[in-house]
């Protein structure tokens, strides 16, 4: 069995978005609407919804002493 890499594209994705939401709003279905909106700001990185991770207390201590040296 071989596998075959996909050539999905940007364009690919928001084209797919697009059809959902318009699906959504067709069907009356606002969450999925939103849903396929909320997935074409984020392929278009207008939303970014990752919370940076705090660094531990070592890793400021580092920080502090590396700043100091």
């Amino acid at each position: 069995m071989t596998i075959k890499k996909s050539k999905l594209t940007f364009e690919d994705i928001l084209e797919e978005l697009e059809e959902a939401r318009k699906l959504a709003v067709q069907n009356e279905s606002p969450t999925a609407a939103i849903s396929a909106s909320l997935g074409k700001a984020k392929v278009l990185a207008l939303i970014n919804d990752k919370i940076a991770a705090k660094p531990s207390t070592e890793d400021a201590y580092k920080q502090i002493l590396v700043e100091f040296i």
